[in-house]
C-alpha cells in the first residue's frame, strides 16, 4: 500500500448570496396523513440527557446532522439516528444490518466488501458509477462506494438522512447522508470487549478502551474488531468449503482539550480484510442449494485501508470554527468467477485491482447561540486519484463464440473539486422559521483509459478533463404548532457530477453529464402521552433529471450516459413508545412508489434497446415495515432479564430496469435473550429465525439469470464485559 503525505491545501474565495423563495400551500389532507401516519422517533439514548428524562419517557439526543448540534426533534428534516447501544442490542453487524432497521434505506452487499450500494428514497447507483448518498465518518467524506462497508466498532451513533443534501454536503448526496459518529475518549478509564461465536462457525471479538493520559487535557482511545470463519458455503466443484473471512479494523484517537475553548482531535484508522468473493451461481441452481457453490476458479476479496483526520473545534467570543483535515489511502483486489459455474469451455473470471487515495479539508464556522436568527457557513475542497487494473479471461467455445480472451483495461482518473456553502435559519415570529441555504459547488475529472480486448479486437487509448458546476439551494420554512411539537416543509437540491465512463469505456461517447435532483418535502414531529411517545413522519416527492444510466449504441456498445428521468414519491415514519419502565416498542416503515419517467435503455438479457418508462426503479422496495419489542425485568441480585423480538418487513422489489429479476417479499424474524449485570452482559440470539431465503443480488448478462443468496437461519451467542 503506497502512503502519500499530505502536502497542500486550497485557497478559496467565499462569496454568500441570498436566494429568492415562493413558498407553495400544502394541501390540508397531506397533514391528516402525516397525523395519521405520524408514527416517527429516534432510536437512541442520549447520554447527556438520561438524568433529564424519567424512566418512563424517551430519551432526547443531540444529533450533527445540520453540521451543528441540535435535539433530533428540532431538525427540520427526515432524519434517523441509532445509538451504539442499540446496534448491539440489535446485532446490527453491518450497514446492510442497519437498513433494515431505517425506513427508506436499503443497503445492498454481495460479493464481497467492495461491493455496497446504497439506496434512500428508491435513489441509488448504477453498474459501478460514483454514489448517490453521502457517507461521512467524523465529518470525513468517503467517496467511494467501495469503502462504505466499514465495521462498526466503538460507534457512538448513526445518523440517516433523507432527501437530498446538496447544501451542506455537496455533490454524491442527492439521495442522502449517511453520518457515522464514533466514540471520543473521555476523562476518565473505560474499557469494553465483546466475543461472539454463531452457527456459521464465524467468531468475532470487539474491544475498546479510553484512558486519561493528562488529566483536564489529553486522553486516548482504541478499538479492535476482528473477524475470523472458514465459510458456512461449499465449493463442490473443489469440494472445499467457501465463504471465508479473515478482517481486523482498529481505530485510534488522541483529544487535546488546550484550554476551554481549544480541543483538537487527531484519530487514525485501519482496515485489513482477506476472504473469498462473490458466492455467486445460476439462480434456479442457488435457490435450490443456496449453502452451495460450484466454482472452478475461486476469487479473492482483499481490502487494505488506512486513514487519518485532524478536527479542530474554537469557540470564540461571537462565532464558533470547525476545521476537518483528512487523508486517506484504500487498495482493493478482487477475483471472482463471473460465470458461476465450471461448464468446460464456458467460462468468465475477472480480476479488479483498484487503488485509492484522497485528501480533504473543510473550514467550518457557525453563529455562537440561536437567537433570532443563527448562521452556518463554510469552505470544502477534496483531491482524490484512482488507479484501476481490470482484466477479463473468457471462453465462449462452449456456446459456439470463440475463446479464450483476454480483455484488459488500465483507468486513471482524478476527481477534485471546492465549494462555498451557507444557511441561514431566521425566526419570523417566535413560532415560525425561515431557513435559507445555497452553496457553490465546482468539480472536475481528469481520466485516461487505455483498452486492450481480445474478445471485440479493440485496442484504443483516450484522456480528457471536464468540469462541472453546481448551485444548490434549500428552503425550509418550519413551524412550532406546540410544546414538543413541529411541522415543516422544505424544498432542496442534491446532484452527482458527471465523469468518464470507464465500465465500458468507448470513443464514440467517453463522458457523460451530472445528474439532479430536487426533493419535496412536508414533516411532522412531536412528543406525546407525557414524552412517552416520540412521532415522526415525511411526505416526499423526489424529480430526478438527466439520470445516469447504462445505454445501448448503434455500434453495440453499452455506455453510462444522462438518459433518463425519474421520480420517487411516498411517506416513511417512525415511532417510539416507552410503554412502561420494562417494555419499549419502536414501530417504522415507508411507502415508496418510485419510477422511471423516461427511459429507453439497454436490455442487459437481449442487448437491445427497450423502453423502460414506467418501470419501477431498482432496487427499491414499495413497502417495508419494522417492528421492535423490548423488556428489561429486573430479577434482583444486580441483574436484569433482556429480551427483544424483532421483525422486519420487506416488500416486493426489482433487481434491474427492465423489471424481469424480481425479489418476492418476505419477512425477517430476529430475536435476543440474555442476562445483563452491571459490569457484564451475556445473549443467545437467532437472526432469520424462520430461515427465509431471498436474493442478495441478480443480474443478467445474456448468459441466464445469475444470483447469489442470504445468509440462512443463523444462532449465536455473545459476551460483553464493561468496566
Amino acid at each position: 500500500m503506497s502512503i502519500r503525505v499530505l502536502t497542500s491545501c486550497h485557497t478559496f474565495l467565499f462569496s454568500y448570496t441570498s436566494v429568492l423563495c415562493t413558498c407553495t400551500s400544502v394541501c390540508r389532507n397531506f397533514v391528516k396523513v402525516l397525523i395519521l401516519c405520524g408514527l416517527s422517533t429516534t432510536n437512541v439514548l442520549a447520554d447527556d440527557d438520561e438524568d433529564e428524562a424519567g424512566q418512563n419517557e424517551v430519551r432526547r439526543i443531540i444529533i450533527t446532522a445540520e453540521k451543528i448540534g441540535e435535539d433530533l426533534m428540532d431538525v427540520s428534516s427526515s432524519v434517523s439516528a441509532i445509538s451504539g447501544d442499540e446496534i448491539t442490542e440489535l446485532g446490527i453487524e453491518s450497514f446492510t444490518d442497519l437498513s433494515q432497521h431505517v425506513p427508506n434505506l436499503h443497503v445492498f452487499s454481495w460479493g464481497g466488501r467492495r461491493d455496497t450500494n446504497i439506496f434512500i428514497r428508491g435513489i441509488g447507483p448504477g453498474l459501478f458509477t460514483d454514489p448517490t448518498v453521502g457517507f461521512y465518518v467524523d465529518g470525513v467524506n468517503y467517496s467511494n462506494n467501495g469503502t462504505f462497508d466499514m465495521d462498526l466498532m466503538d460507534v457512538e451513533r448513526i445518523e440517516v438522512l433523507r432527501g437530498p443534501q446538496g447544501t451542506l454536503y455537496g455533490g454524491n448526496s442527492l439521495g442522502g447522508v449517511i453520518n457515522v459518529v464514533t466514540r471520543k475518549p473521555g476523562s476518565e478509564f473505560e474499557g469494553r470487549a465483546s466475543v461472539s461465536y454463531d452457527e456459521l462457525e464465524y467468531s468475532k471479538f470487539t474491544g475498546s478502551m479510553s484512558t486519561p493520559l493528562v488529566e483536564d487535557s489529553l486522553s486516548f482511545g482504541f478499538s479492535l474488531s476482528a473477524l475470523n470463519g472458514d465459510g458456512h458455503l461449499k465449493n463442490t466443484f473443489l469440494d472445499k468449503d467457501f465463504g471465508a473471512r479473515d478482517d481486523i479494523s482498529s481505530r485510534a484517537k488522541l483529544v487535546w482539550d488546550v484550554n476551554e475553548k481549544l480541543e483538537a482531535v487527531l484519530s487514525v484508522d485501519f482496515e485489513k480484510f482477506r476472504g473469498d468473493s462473490y458466492a455467486m451461481g445460476p439462480r434456479d441452481a442457488i435457490k435450490a442449494n443456496p449453502q452451495e457453490v460450484n466454482f472452478d476458479f475461486e476469487g479473492v476479496d482483499e481490502r487494505d485501508s488506512i486513514g487519518s483526520a485532524l478536527t479542530i473545534d474554537w469557540e470564540g467570543q461571537h462565532f464558533n470554527m470547525t476545521s476537518i483535515t483528512s487523508w486517506r489511502d484504500w487498495d482493493n483486489l478482487n477475483s471472482a468467477d463471473q460465470d458461476g459455474g465450471s461448464t468446460e469451455g464456458f467460462a468468465y473470471h475477472s480480476t479488479s485491482d483498484e487503488e485509492h487515495q484522497q485528501v480533504s479539508q473543510e473550514l467550518r464556522f457557525n453563529s455562537k447561540a440561536r437567537s433570532s436568527w443563527r448562521w452556518i457557513a463554510g469552505l470544502y475542497a477534496y483531491k482524490a486519484e484512482f488507479e484501476v487494473a481490470s482484466v477479463n479471461l473468457s471462453d465462449y467455445n462452449a456456446i459456439g463464440f470463440g475463446g479464450p480472451y483476454v480483455d484488459k483495461t488500465n483507468s486513471e482518473k482524478e476527481n477534485k473539486g471546492h465549494a462555498a456553502f451557507g444557511q441561514i435559519d431566521f425566526s419570523l415570529t417566535e413560532q415560525l422559521t425561515l431557513t435559507t441555504g445555497i452553496r457553490f459547488d465546482h468539480e472536475e475529472r481528469d481520466a485516461t483509459v487505455h483498452i486492450n480486448a481480445q474478445s471485440t479486437g479493440t485496442v484504443a487509448t483516450f484522456s480528457g478533463s471536464e468540469d462541472f458546476d453546481e448551485i444548490l439551494p434549500k428552503v425550509v420554512l418550519s413551524y412550532d404548532a406546540a410544546e414538543d411539537s413541529l411541522l415543516y416543509g422544505s424544498v432542496s437540491k442534491g446532484y452527482r457530477a458527471g465523469g468518464f465512463d470507464t465500465l465500458y469505456p468507448n470513443m464514440e461517447s467517453p463522458t457523460f453529464d451530472s445528474e439532479t435532483s430536487i426533493n419535496y418535502e412536508l414533516g411532522y414531529k412531536s412528543r406525546l402521552i407525557d414524552n412517552r411517545l416520540s412521532i415522526t413522519a415525511a411526505l416526499f416527492k423526489v424529480d430526478i433529471d438527466d439520470q445516469q444510466v447504462q445505454q445501448l449504441l448503434p455500434s453495440g456498445t453499452i455506455i453510462t450516459d444522462n438518459a433518463a428521468k425519474s421520480s420517487s414519491q411516498g411517506v416513511e415514519f417512525e415511532s417510539r413508545f416507552v410503554a412502561s419502565e420494562d417494555w419499549l416498542i419502536l414501530f417504522s416503515g415507508n411507502y415508496t412508489d418510485a419510477e422511471f419517467d423516461e427511459y429507453t435503455g439497454v436490455n442487459l438479457m437481449s442487448y437491445e434497446s427497450e423502453n423502460f418508462s414506467g418501470n419501477r426503479l431498482p432496487n427499491a422496495p414499495e413497502l417495508t415495515a419494522s417492528l421492535i419489542i423490548q423488556n428489561r425485568t429486573d430479577i434482583g441480585h444486580g441483574l436484569t432479564l433482556f429480551s427483544q423480538v424483532d421483525n422486519q418487513y420487506i416488500g416486493s422489489f426489482y433487481f434491474d430496469a427492465p423489471n424481469k429479476l424480481k425479489q418476492d417479499a418476505y419477512s425477517l424474524l430476529n430475536a435476543r435473550f440474555g442476562v445483563e449485570a452491571e459490569s457484564w452482559s451475556a445473549y443467545l440470539w437467532v437472526k432469520n429465525a424462520l430461515d427465509v431465503y431471498y436474493s442478495k443480488v441478480e443480474f443478467e448478462f445474456g448468459f441466464g439469470p445469475t444470483a447469489e443468496a442470504s445468509d440462512p437461519r443463523n444462532i449465536g451467542i455473545s459476551f460483553n464485559v464493561m468496566y
